[in-house]
């Protein structure tokens, strides 16, 4: 039994249509809404007002107007939104109409609103047997106006020769908390609703009638409160009872009265004296004969429509032949023809509805297969009888190995092979897919990928064409390990290597790191950090691994070079003397090493390794100072400071005059306190030049000696000696003498010249005594004896 609902205003309204009956010539083409449209209804919208008292409606628009009539299709009906009722009829209906809206505002200039749906149909002359059934369900705002300010609903049947309308379905529902039937809203107490509801009536007396099914919807007259209904009409307009007729080799039946009645009486015949059931359903086994009569009261629930009686008369029909047609085979994911040709009047259902194109036609395509043979079953019922007949096909599946296999892992590094995929080898032919996209020349039963992607076969098998599960492989980017120094050439004196770690992932993966020292040490930090030990040439490797295992490496050479130790030494130093500073600084192997020397006297830093002598004018103590800086220890140069002692020279002595024969000889001498070295100019006339004690030769003109003395500090005193050579004949005496055994004048000696001897020599006192008397020239006194 089919039915269409749909909504009117506040109300739904159901008519049940019965498409199981043979009762098409009796209804009207698409009372029911089984056209799931509003063909051959009136559809009217206005305003509505209280005029006089009165609730007026003025219909100002004729035709469908989207917001106000729409069809509600089983597919999305849902339950609404107040009553929480099922928006399609329970009584199987494929489509219900809803009238009027739950939007009912001022705003926009939207409100007042009135809408109906019409139909008026000319009830055949001859037809013995005419009844319209049908169901409605109200939703309806209470805003507590006056009544006739209220939203309502009203549903009648008039006939149009007499203008009146059918007393027992005619409704005029205002929004009322005393309504009967009518209950609150649970999600909003200020809607009242009403579930679906069932009406009958028996027009049978109106042969030959023209009558008017009409049904309205209307907001409140204030503009702000909606009202709404759903209507459904039964298509079976000769009798609203199904299951009337027995099917060819059937022994029972089961009468099926109308859904939503208070109340059912089923008799065995027209004299309603025997109860045969007080229930809806009214099983007979076994079937009464062809032509029996047996009639059913319908009562409704009170105020909702008239009671009634409606008879069903015992038919027999034979069976419609199924055609399921023959078994069939075939492949994967195509399509197999089923059944044949329809015939008109059938009805079709195939089971399971998932397995054909279309469950509802004689001849769909089978589809959906599974791996096991099916069985699917064809049921084909007469639409005028309801008599039904079955029969099977079995469709299966023609068997295409599909399974993939993977050696190996699906995570790899670029360059490594971890992955093959193989199919099974019985395979008519292959073809390997990346996605979407078949991969060149990859035909083979095994395929080994080089790139990420979601790799799948396509395969043929006993003339079928099936494609495997897809894998996906990840071919990973190895890193791209990278590092900067700051500097590749360190001081053993701070060896510190810092490296600043600049790798990058072409596939943003996480890396670890893990460096490499050549000296056997490592470090596992993203930047290098390390302090070398000893001089040397070292190579800093840098590995950098992925989350997924790919690494690679990048290396450099450093060197750690040495550092010097200064140091420097020097003659003792007398001002104005040049003094030569002697370098000492241990270079350690350094390939180069730069020297500056800072003297302190007042002349410009010397930038060599060993300086020329320097010279200072002044006495006293100094600093000098020598800096060295090795190659690569720039930043750290050593440097010695040492205090030099600048000593001042001695002042030079003249000694007394010493006079000498002509061609005599005399041992003269300088004085040993001031120093150790010694050197007498003009080098003349004497045994030595540069001894303190020499011998005087007197045998030129007379020579003033110049004595230069070094002392220990290189400072040279001169003294200053005058010899003289007597040359004329006679007897000569030094008139005075220095006996202090300083080697200067220490005797008192006659000289002899031009005088072949010496008689005597005698030396008296100052009182007269002899103190020294000789004979032999050449001694002297001593000034001592006596």
């Amino acid at each position: 039994m089919g039915k269409k609902t749909f909504l009117l205003g506040s109300l739904l309204f159901s008519v049940l249509i019965n498409t199981v009956d043979a009762q098409s010539g009796l209804c009207p083409p698409n009372l029911d809404f089984e056209m799931a449209n509003f063909t051959n209804w009136v559809c009217r919208s206005g305003t509505v007002s209280v005029s006089g008292g009165i609730n007026t409606i003025n219909w100002t628009g004729t035709g469908q107007m989207p917001s106000l009539h729409r069809m509600v299709p089983t597919a999305i009906n849902g339950t609404d939104p107040y009553g929480g009722f099922p928006r399609i009829c329970p009584n199987g209906s494929g489509f219900s109409a809803m009238i009027g809206n739950e939007t009912a505002t001022t705003n926009g200039g939207i409100g007042w609103e009135a809408s109906s749906v019409s139909y008026t149909y000319n009830i055949p002359a001859t037809a013995t047997v005419f009844s319209v059934f049908f169901h409605y369900a109200v939703v309806l705002q209470n805003p507590g106006h006056i009544p006739e300010a209220q939203p309502r609903f009203r549903a009648r049947i008039k006939d149009i020769s007499t203008g009146q309308n059918i007393p027992c379905v005619t409704f005029d529902f205002t929004a009322s908390s005393s309504l009967p039937g009518f209950l609150p809203s649970p999600f909003n107490s200020s809607v009242l609703y009403k579930d679906w509801t069932p009406v009958t009536l028996n027009l049978s007396g109106l042969a030959g009638k023209t009558i008017e099914l009409e049904f309205i919807a209307t907001e409140c007259t204030q503009g702000g409160h909606f009202g709404y209904a759903y209507v459904d009409v039964n298509s079976n307009c000769n009798g609203a009872i199904s299951g009337t007729t027995i099917c060819q080799g059937d022994n029972s039946i089961t009468l099926v009265a109308p859904f939503g009645f208070q109340s059912y009486r089923w008799f065995s015949d027209n004299t309603f004296t025997t109860v045969l059931s007080t229930n809806q359903n009214l099983p007979l086994n076994p079937a009464p004969s062809v032509g029996t009569v047996i009639p059913v009261e319908v009562t409704p629930y009170p105020s909702f429509g008239c009671k009634d009686t409606l008879y069903a008369t015992i038919t027999v029909s034979p069976k419609p032949v199924s055609v399921a047609g023959p078994d069939v085979s075939i492949c994967k994911y195509q399509t197999a023809q089923l059944g044949g040709l329809p015939v008109t009047g059938y009805t079709y259902e195939w089971r399971p509805a998932n397995m054909v194109s279309n469950p509802f036609i004689s001849n769909p395509m089978g589809w959906n297969i599974p791996p096991a043979p099916s069985e699917l079953i064809l049921k084909t019922t007469d639409i005028l009888t309801g008599c039904f007949s079955e029969d099977t096909t079995i469709v299966s599946n023609i068997t295409v190995d599909t399974a993939i296999r993977l050696n190996g892992s699906s995570d790899f590094c670029i360059g490594e092979t971890n992955a093959t995929l193989t199919v099974n080898s019985s395979s008519v032919s292959v073809q390997w897919y990346n996605a979407t996209l078949p991969v060149n020349g990859a035909t083979g039963y095994s395929y080994q990928p080089a790139t990420t992607g979601l790799y799948w076969a396509q395969v043929v098998q006993n003339g079928c064409t099936d494609t495997t599960n897809g894998i996906n492989i990840n071919v990973h980017s190895k890193p791209l390990p990278s590092f900067v120094p700051d500097n590749d050439t360190l001081c053993i004196t701070n060896a510190l290597y810092h490296a600043k770690n600049t790798s990058s992932a072409p596939d943003n993966a996480v890396m670890t790191y893990n460096w490499k020292f050549s000296d056997g040490s490592t470090l596992q930090t993203a930047d290098a950090d390390k302090i070398f030990q000893a001089v040397g040439n070292y190579n800093a490797e840098l590995v950098a691994t992925t989350q997924w295992g790919c690494k690679d490496s990048i290396s450099s050479r450093l060197y750690v070079l040495p550092n010097g130790e200064a140091d420097f030494t020097w003659d003792s130093i007398c001002v104005n003397r040049p003094v030569l500073f002697t370098n000492l600084s241990n270079e350690n192997g350094s390939p180069q090493v730069g020297y500056s020397w800072t003297f302190n006297n007042g002349g410009a830093v010397v930038l060599v390794k060993n300086p020329l002598p320097v010279t200072y004018a002044t006495a006293g103590n100094t600093d000098v100072r020598l800096e060295m800086t090795a190659l690569g220890c720039e930043a750290f140069p050593k440097s010695v400071t040492k205090q030099v002692q600048i000593n001042p020279g001695h002042k030079g002595v003249r000694y007394k005059t010493i006079t000498v024969p002509q061609g005599s000889s005399h041992f003269i001498h300088v004085r040993d306190t001031i120093g150790s070295a010694y050197l007498w100019t003009p080098q003349q006339q004497l045994s030595s030049y540069n001894t303190q004690y020499t011998e005087f030769f007197a045998t030129g003109e007379d020579i003033k000696y110049l004595i230069g003395i070094t002392d220990g500090h290189t400072c040279v005193t001169t003294d200053t000696l005058l010899m003289q050579i007597l040359k004329k004949p006679g007897y000569y005496l030094a008139t005075a003498f220095t006996p202090n055994s300083d080697g200067l004048n220490d005797f008192l000696t006659p000289y002899l010249i031009g005088m072949k001897s010496l008689k005597s020599f005698s030396v008296f006192n100052r009182w007269g005594n002899m103190v020294f008397h000789s004979v032999k020239y050449g001694e002297s006194w001593d000034g001592r004896y006596k």
